[in-house]
């Protein structure tokens, strides 16, 4: 399967899970996966749009609840679309709220890790 077809099925299951109102399957599925590799730019900023249709129907209530069911890795690829919707003034509010929560599960070397690390969202 091709990268673009994956990120496109990706975005049908996410919006399939937020219409059950499953937001914890939603993210989970909108960061499986994350084309890193792909040297795309469109096809990343289509990876990050779901990710953000994801991120911006979740309450604050909500955060502890969707990030204990992440893995470490998991997290770490939250914090780079964290990132990367702040840098664009993306519902910065929400994000730092996510970044917060994020860092209380992850530790701050989530941060490092997310710093250091050169494939990109």
């Amino acid at each position: 399967m091709s990268e673009e077809s994956e990120v496109e099925a990706r975005g049908v299951r996410v919006s399939n899970f937020l219409a059950k109102k499953d937001k914890a399957s939603a993210l989970a599925a909108a960061l499986q996966n994350p084309p890193v590799n792909e040297k795309s730019e469109e096809l990343k900023e289509k990876n990050l749009a779901i990710v953000e249709s994801v991120l911006s129907t979740i309450t604050e209530t909500e955060i502890p609840v969707l990030l204990k069911g992440l893995d470490l890795e998991t997290c770490d690829v939250l914090m780079k679309y964290v990132y990367k919707l702040m840098a664009r003034s993306s519902n910065c509010a929400t994000m730092l709220k996510i970044h917060a929560q994020l860092v209380d599960k992850a530790g701050l070397g989530s941060i490092v890790r997310v710093m250091t690390d050169r494939k990109q969202v």
